[in-house]
């Protein structure tokens, strides 16, 4: 009797290895195929960003399209795609152009002025002894004292320009590629508007978590990437536009550049579109241009400085926001490790890691 114990005992063993064995291989297996998909995926990671970034930006007109339509998820994809080539693409297009054309306008005026500067860049000892000091100290520091500054200053912006000419180049060489993506952008995001919600509800089904758990993970997703899109990222969008729009109104030399620069400055906690409106204003000032300073001024306090207080509230509506030093951290973070692709991305994984916090505080810490 004891010695069929053993034998079924023994049996039951070779059976759990067995299974174990066939788990293992089972699981390296799974985790081969996976790494060969993740590669065939990667070379389209920024399209299919992009694509995801639109989808949930553009989400309200397309569940608007769709009731119009009485329901034809096709056509409303269509239109919507559509809706976003002539919106989006082609004016972003546009100004990307515009913005690297004023960028090597005043690369290149500032290459001019260099040139025609005589005058000695020390101050002079008798009439500013400090400043002299100063401007000594510093100018040893870099190892330029006692050098021709003007010949140092040249074979810089000489080096920065080859810099330019050579990205610039680079850009036009890959043009081809950048169409690619996007016309590969476009059709992932029809798709997208198409089966999003049926690829959602696949997601949620491959979530291990609790029914509640996951509605509750998805809601509080939802929520901090609304208030991401729309209350942050929508409103810095629309102070660069008024930066654009008051710059070249005052004949600014580069608005598109400045204005963009104010809209990204919507980011930085405390000092906000002060960073480029507080300067730009009391150069006009100092530089005898008192009217326009005081428009500048005035526009920059009454219109745009207000939309942080009047349009960011309402965008949110109560939804979860990020806190401005965590988005400002994220969009930094994001263009380091996206490139321009961070600018948006780096705030929502930001936004995606406060949600799964949140969702360990309500469902393990059980805590309000």
């Amino acid at each position: 009797m004891s010695k069929v114990l053993r034998e079924i005992e023994e049996e039951h063993k070779n059976d759990c290895w067995t299974e174990r064995i066939s788990g293992i291989i089972a699981l390296c297996l799974c985790l081969i195929i996976l790494f060969f998909g993740l590669l065939i995926f990667i070379p389209f990671f920024e399209p299919i960003c992009w694509a995801i970034i639109l989808s949930l930006f553009f989400h309200p007109i397309y569940k608007r399209l769709l009731s119009f339509f009485k329901g034809n998820r096709i056509l409303s994809s269509f239109i919507m795609c559509l809706l976003i080539v002539a919106f989006i693409i082609i004016p972003v297009f546009l100004l990307i152009t515009s913005l690297t054309t004023e960028v090597w306008r005043l690369y290149t005026a500032g290459i001019s002025s260099l040139q025609n500067i005589n005058i000695d860049l020390i101050p002079n000892k008798e009439h500013y002894p400090l400043l002299h000091k100063l401007v000594v100290k510093f100018l040893k520091s870099l190892k330029l004292y006692g050098a021709d500054l003007h010949t140092t200053l040249a074979d810089l912006t000489r080096s920065a320009g080859e810099y330019f000419l050579k990205k610039g180049t680079a850009v036009f060489r890959n043009i081809a590629v950048l169409v690619f993506k996007s016309f590969l952008m476009l059709v992932i995001l029809f798709y997208l508007f198409a089966d999003g919600e049926r690829m959602l509800k696949a997601f949620k089904r491959l979530l291990p978590l609790k029914e509640e758990s996951v509605e509750n993970f998805i809601k509080l997703t939802n929520d901090v990437l609304s208030a991401t899109l729309y209350g942050n990222l929508l409103t810095g969008a629309i102070q660069a536009g008024l930066g654009i729009f008051i710059f070249w109104i005052l004949d600014f030399s580069a608005p598109i550049l400045w204005g963009t620069i104010l809209g990204v400055g919507t980011f930085v906690p405390m000092i906000g579109t002060a960073i480029v409106w507080g300067p730009a204003s009391l150069f006009l000032l100092l530089s005898g241009q008192y009217l326009k300073g005081a428009i500048l001024l005035t526009f920059s306090l009454l219109v745009i400085s207000q939309m942080d207080y009047f349009l960011r509230p309402y965008l949110i509506s109560g939804k979860t926001e990020l806190h401005n030093l965590f988005l400002f951290l994220g969009i930094l973070g994001g263009i380091n490790v996206f490139g321009l692709l961070g600018l948006i991305l780096g705030p929502m994984v930001i936004a995606l890691c406060m949600s799964i916090l949140e969702l360990y505080r309500m469902n393990l810490l059980k805590r309000t």
